[in-house]
């Protein structure tokens, strides 16, 4: 997608129209402004700043219409569509939504390219927290906090939204990465082995969706699944990073309500932090999840044990993310000098450790 480096007439002449539906309507089309951004951000679309001559300016994702991207893409517009509705509910706090974008429409991607419009936050973005390093417990603690919140606007909407099963079928990266792990040394077969066996897409769709039978009372709920660096936006606010957006919800699904919060702290937290932090980690997401409780419409009796047993589960999949950033991005991880493997390495490898010896 990326040889959108600037836009037909045709795709400008569609978000003119899609813009037209929420009564936006530029007085002098020419002089309209299209710039491209987020060109680190991404990989299955294009982003481009729509400036109008009044000073507002909204963002464009552009997805293109070949193979999963239209998946991904169409998987999106449902998503944002179903969060307009919900956000349209006289129960709706709009603080649990904080941190995603308002949606100004999008059209489908089938024939043509799809396109979605948002809210542009790029003049806000500030310098962003160093994954391969590790996020603070203070980022950490706000990221939870909205999953929380969006999990519990989820809960308390009588508005449904698919499980998104069609994204089994979005086995791209792992594809491209599984024949790689044979050049990672230090990894051992039988890790090989089970990396292998829990990204055959079935499987990979069980590790988001599935919740024990013994887990009582939990309902599964919206989960965004790719809370990975990129798709996590700060900004600098009060001599503070501030969790500011989140991103890309073309592979949410309906599942483990732990899958989010064992990304954030399995592939963007050190290992000591996240062995030291988890319970904490977790009587926050218990607390904020007690607090909203009362206007649930669905069962969700989460306890401390549960947590702890759906988070045991759900580290199965930073583990497949950490070792995509390994094997596809080896740049992110450099050799430490004077140890032989680097810092996402030794991240996996214990994470790997700890998944194995449960």
């Amino acid at each position: 997608v990326m040889h959108f480096k600037e836009l037909s007439q045709e795709i400008k002449k569609l978000s003119f129209e899609v813009l037209a539906n929420s009564n936006i309507n530029p007085l002098d089309k020419e002089v309209v402004q299209f710039e491209r951004i987020g060109l680190d951000r991404g990989y299955n679309a294009a982003i481009f700043k729509l400036s109008l001559e009044d000073g507002r300016s909204f963002a464009i994702k552009i997805s293109d219409n070949r193979d999963h991207y239209i998946i991904l893409h169409n998987r999106e517009l449902e998503f944002y569509k179903w969060l307009e509705g919900v956000r349209s509910e006289s129960d709706c706090e709009e603080e649990d939504l904080m941190c995603l974008l308002k949606f100004f429409g999008g059209t489908k991607c089938d024939a043509k390219p799809g396109v979605l419009i948002f809210n542009d936050l790029s003049s806000r973005v500030g310098i962003q927290p160093n994954y391969v390093i590790g996020y603070s417990l203070a980022l950490v603690f706000q990221i939870v906090k909205q999953i929380a919140g969006y999990q519990s606007v989820y809960l308390s909407s009588e508005k449904e939204i698919s499980v998104g099963n069609e994204l089994i079928k979005y086995v791209h990266p792992v594809q491209k990465t599984m024949p790689k792990l044979d050049a990672v040394p230090w990894m051992t077969d039988d890790e090989k082995r089970y990396l292998r066996e829990w990204t055959v897409p079935q499987n990979l769709w069980s590790i988001h969706t599935e919740i024990p039978e013994e887990i009582e009372g939990i309902s599964p709920v919206l989960i965004h699944t790719d809370l990975w660096n990129g798709n996590i936006l700060f900004e600098q606010r009060e001599n503070s990073t501030r969790l500011l957006s989140i991103l890309d919800w073309q592979t949410s699904k309906i599942g483990n309500p732990l899958i989010d919060i064992a990304t954030i702290i399995g592939e963007n937290m050190t290992t000591e932090d996240r062995r030291e932090y988890t319970e904490a980690i977790l009587s926050l997401y218990l607390d904020e999840i007690e607090k909203r409780k009362s206007r649930f419409k669905k069962r969700f009796e989460m306890t401390k044990e549960k947590a702890r047993v759906l988070l045991s589960l759900a580290l199965r999949w930073p583990c497949i993310q950490t070792m995509f950033a390994v094997v596809l991005n080896p740049s992110d991880d450099p050799k430490e000098e004077g140890h032989e493997m680097g810092r996402l390495s030794l991240r996996l490898r214990e994470l790997m450790n700890d998944v194995l010896r449960k």
